[in-house]
């Protein structure tokens, strides 16, 4: 046998061998696997026997709804494998003789429903199996002193909502009740055959769902709604609750646009990114004189790259000379071109390749998506090695923002309530203090569908100039992002938000005040104007844009309005 003949051949019982062991392995995982089923089913049908032989009045679970001694949920090992069972029972009504308050002999708890099912887990993953039994009594039904207490489950758009938990709790009634039952098809869960008793508390929830409940009596919330329920005897308590998608609102604080720029006086090098035959001699930028040579014919020098975050326009260029007889200086001006900066051509800036002598220059109108980096260059030349120009000051600014201001303190409340306070006051269902962090960012997740009303909590430091949006209502599922722009607190402001009749916000519209004093501005992309700093009194606001009715309406401005 040759070399070759040995690999090939051993490759080929590789082959083999792999997946003759692959078989194996899979057909060892399908025996565990199906001896795992076969414990279940055994288990299963052991605790099911073993509930069909006991008195019909014995049948039901610790702390449910009927009440027994079976455990809801209790945990067996059998041939290696740990298995969790859990029990409901539950009073059925049957439709043979009517449904609910229809009910022939007014006794809804005509039979009982067993459900056992049996979890375990094989390599990490669940596993489960179930069966379900009837069990009905052998004389008349009766609800044994008991009333019905009826659960209705819907969402936002009055849709029932199915599986969703229902958890019964009583500790007033001996037994306790403490039981759990998923919503049927029609968002509904019944209890039948529930002790007459006050203080049933209701919780209802579902994975990726906002919760609801009922509420107790409580020194802060003395007046709950809804409070807990009581069941009579042979009557039936309906209790609705309203669930729904969980969303989310993810708030960052921003400090309003405002004017800044690059400044350099020359008091050092600092700001410059490069010196040709340059130098800063005191206080000012020069050509670099030799001892022996004197001033070179001409140098250059370029500022550091100024590159804004959240700009908004660039403003202007201006700077100080002095340019003895016999020398020369101009700036031009750069922009960041795919990471070699050029000169900004002179359809954009006219004189720039010939070179910028008076200052201010305009450069509002440079587009600032082509023209996101600018860098400055000072050009020198003299005539005479004795004398040299003089760069005494550059600056160029610009007008940038909002941006990110973090440790901004905020007071958020829905508008969904649980009661009143003693004095009459809402008490909130989501009520909340928080501060932004150090990226100025808030998120709050879950949070319930509702409508939201955030304002600051110290208002000596800010006032709100802009809310967006500024109704903060989140659909079910949805992710909502608020920015909140705050500006230096002032005695009396008035912010307007302005919107069509669809409450979508107006981008654009002329917002004028008069009374105490006249003063105007324009609505930005979340269709609001601010006022700030403006005196006390009662104003007349007109809001006009081409194309719309023109608004018109008095507003009485005392502090935040």
């Amino acid at each position: 046998m040759t070399l070759i003949d040995v690999i090939v051949g051993t490759a080929i019982m590789l082959v083999i061998f792999l997946a003759i062991f692959g078989a194996f392995r899979i057909s060892v995982e399908l025996v565990y696997s199906t001896k795992a089923k076969t414990g279940a089913v055994s288990i299963m049908t052991e605790h099911l026997e073993y509930i069909r032989g006991l008195p019909y009045a014995s049948v039901g679970t610790v702390g449910g709804i009927p009440a027994g001694g079976i455990p809801q949920s209790e945990e067996e090992s059998l041939n290696g494998v740990t298995y969790t069972v859990h029990t409901l029972i539950q009073y059925t009504d049957a439709p043979e003789d009517g449904l609910d308050t229809n009910d022939e002999n007014g006794i809804t708890a005509d039979y009982k429903t067993v459900k056992v099912e049996v979890v375990w887990s094989v390599k990490g993953s669940l596993r489960s199996t179930f069966a379900v039994t009837d069990i009905a009594p052998k004389g008349e039904e009766s609800l044994n002193g008991g009333g019905t207490l009826h659960i209705n489950v819907f969402d936002q758009a009055a849709s029932p909502v199915v599986g969703a938990t229902v958890r019964i709790v009583n500790s007033g009634t001996d037994p306790t009740i403490d039981v759990s039952a998923e919503t049927n098809t029609s968002g509904i869960v019944s209890f039948p055959g529930a002790p007459e008793a006050t203080g049933y508390e209701i919780y209802v929830s579902k994975s990726g769902y906002s919760s609801a409940q009922t509420y107790g009596v409580t020194s802060e919330n003395p007046n709950p709604s809804p409070i807990h329920v009581s069941v009579v005897e042979a009557q039936t308590t309906t209790a609705s609750f309203a669930i729904d998608r969980d969303a989310s609102l993810h708030f960052t604080t921003y400090a309003p646009a405002g004017p800044g720029s690059f400044f350099d006086t020359f008091t050092g090098s600092s700001g410059l990114s490069s010196l040709n035959q340059t130098a800063v001699v005191g206080g000012a930028l020069v050509l670099d004189e030799d001892p022996d040579t004197g001033y070179p014919a001409s140098g250059n020098a370029f500022s550091d790259p100024v590159s804004p975050s959240y700009l908004v326009n660039w403003d202007e260029i201006t700077f100080s000379t002095s340019t003895p007889a016999g020398t020369a200086l101009v700036v031009r001006l750069y922009y960041d071109d795919n990471g070699t900066y050029t000169l900004v051509p002179d359809t954009d800036l006219p004189g720039n390749s010939a070179g910028l002598t008076e200052s201010p220059i305009d450069i509002s109108s440079l587009d600032t998506g082509d023209y996101t980096t600018l860098q400055l260059g000072a050009f020198l030349t003299s005539e005479d090695t004795a004398v040299t120009p003089r760069l005494l000051d550059w600056e160029l600014s610009y007008v940038a923002g909002p941006t990110p201001l973090p440790g901004v303190a905020l007071d958020i409340h829905g508008a969904k309530t649980i009661g009143t306070n003693a004095e009459g006051e809402p008490v909130y269902k989501y009520d909340a203090l928080f501060t932004t962090n150090s990226t100025a960012e808030w998120t709050i997740d879950p949070a319930e569908w509702d409508d939201y009303t955030i304002s600051l909590n110290d208002t000596t430091a800010y006032n709100v100039v802009e809310r967006c949006p500024n109704v903060v209502a989140p659909d079910p599922g949805q992710d909502l992002d608020v920015s909140i722009i705050v500006g230096d607190n002032t005695a009396h402001a008035l912010r307007a938000s302005v919107t069509d009749e669809s409450d979508n916000p107006v981008a654009g519209a002329s917002v004028t005040l008069s009374g105490p004093e006249s003063v105007s501005g324009t609505t930005d992309a979340c269709g609001q104007a601010y006022f700030g700093g403006i005196a006390t009194g009662v104003y007349s606001v007109t809001i006009t844009k081409s194309g719309f009715e023109t608004h018109q309406e008095n507003v009485g401005v005392n502090g935040e309005t």
